[in-house]
């Protein structure tokens, strides 16, 4: 019965964390302290991160399929893609001229779900290795096999049996994310703004 609930719970997560926690991080971030330094939400970051490893880590959900512990993952790794839009806003905010950042908060942390929807597509064969990250993030995937394989830690980072790949994919996703905002924000900054805008500053 309960399994029925996981998918439209999920679909709902999403919706929320698209629409209303970006913006709401924000909010609260510059609520503590204002201008907002970059280390307050990267730290926050790493903090989700260790969560994380510590739920794998403890196995605090005996059944991972069950709907507490979907619902647990899914809010990290989604409040993981709304850090990683935001943090570099508090950089380069500034160049971008917006006063209503939390709009363009929404159009990227759509983008972060559906890379996450990707990221978490991959399959792998009952007690097979895990797939190599660059099939599942673009951008960052091949960083993080290119230093497994140079480090010749492939047989720990690929194991199904340790929690090594789930916390290097989330890794991966965050900063694939923060990547993609930063370089849109970067963009918004040079792109000439219109005559209106100029003339109102």
């Amino acid at each position: 019965m309960y399994e029925d609930l996981i998918f439209p719970m999920v679909m709902l997560l999403f919706v929320i964390f698209i629409l209303i926690v970006p913006a709401l991080i924000y909010a609260g971030l510059r609520k503590i302290v204002n201008p907002v330094p970059l280390r307050l939400p990267l730290l926050l970051a790493v903090f989700v991160l260790l969560v994380m490893g510590g739920i794998l880590q403890f196995k605090v959900f005996s059944e991972p399929n069950s709907m507490a512990g979907t619902l647990v993952w899914f809010s990290l790794m989604l409040l993981l893609t709304s850090l990683a839009v935001i943090t570099p806003y508090f950089w380069l905010g500034d160049k971008t001229g917006i006063d209503r950042p939390w709009l363009i908060f929404s159009l990227l942390s759509f983008m972060g779900v559906f890379l996450m929807f990707l990221s978490t597509m991959g399959e792998s064969r009952e007690g097979g290795p895990l797939p190599q990250f660059f099939l599942l993030l673009p951008l960052t995937g091949w960083f993080l096999d290119g230093s497994a394989a140079i480090l010749n830690i492939q047989d720990l980072v690929y194991s199904a049996l340790l929690p090594v790949h789930t916390l290097l994919l989330a890794t991966g996703l965050y900063l694939e994310v923060f990547i993609i905002a930063a370089l849109f924000y970067a963009l918004l900054g040079v792109l000439p703004r219109g005559k209106d805008e100029t003339q109102g500053k």
